[in-house]
């Protein structure tokens, strides 16, 4: 229900403040914002938690979501594929993890600015511009928190379930399965924010992960400091 929630709350949202415009005119000159080899790491990344994502789901809920709708038959299959699909992708999303961490980090280091940032919720509720680096306070809380440990705990706790032959106890799988439950949930929670603002919520913010660069305007706009930088 939280999940559901998490989309009514951006639909909501979306519907009263709409994709996020520049300010100015885009002025065609374009700035190199991520390179090929970042763009790789990070769909590789993302590709890997959706498939876990909706794996999961289909798992913990799909006999009392799907079962009653498409049957025994289709849901024996799904089930299976997923459970498979499941196994198979958590350690690569580990290695994904990981390197992502390293290639990101160093823009990702708090500095002073980030707090006004986070005082001022980034302009989302007001129309003023909140100046920060390449990465800002929220993208960094969502690096730190998400990423790095909610992303380390879920592995930790799969790596539990995925590989019983390390003498665990039954109790201690217990334990791992309800917290992979409960950090996987919260990593999906923050992860629709995550999409959405890179998606539906920002102009322009789709075409930095997709092509690699972004007008001028909207590194100014959003990213001030990083752009007097560049």
């Amino acid at each position: 229900w939280a999940l559901v929630a998490m989309v009514l709350v951006i639909a909501a949202f979306y519907f009263w403040k709409g994709t996020m415009q520049f300010h100015e005119p885009p002025t065609g000159r374009r700035i190199r914002r991520f390179t090929n080899w970042q763009m790789a790491i990070h769909w590789t990344t993302a590709y890997a938690f959706i498939t876990l994502a909706i794996t999961g789901l289909v798992i913990v809920f799909g006999k009392n979501v799907l079962l009653p709708v498409i049957g025994y038959t289709v849901f024996s299959w799904l089930a299976l594929l997923s459970n498979n699909l499941h196994n198979l992708v958590g350690p690569l999303f580990f290695d994904c993890i990981i390197l992502l961490f390293f290639t990101f980090v160093r823009d990702n280091v708090p500095r002073a600015y980030d707090w006004n940032w986070i005082r001022r919720f980034g302009g989302l509720v007001s129309k003023q511009d909140v100046p920060s680096g390449k990465f800002n306070a929220g993208e960094k809380v969502w690096f730190w928190g998400g990423l790095l440990v909610c992303g380390l705990i879920v592995s930790a706790s799969g790596f539990i379930l995925d590989f019983p032959n390390f003498n665990q106890t039954r109790n201690t799988m217990q334990i791992a399965n309800i917290v992979h439950l409960i950090i996987a949930s919260l990593f999906m929670l923050a992860a629709l924010g995550h999409i959405y603002m890179g998606t539906l919520g920002m102009a322009g913010a789709y075409d930095a992960m997709s092509k690699g660069y972004v007008d001028e305007t909207w590194a100014k706009h959003h990213h001030e400091l990083w752009y007097d930088e560049v």
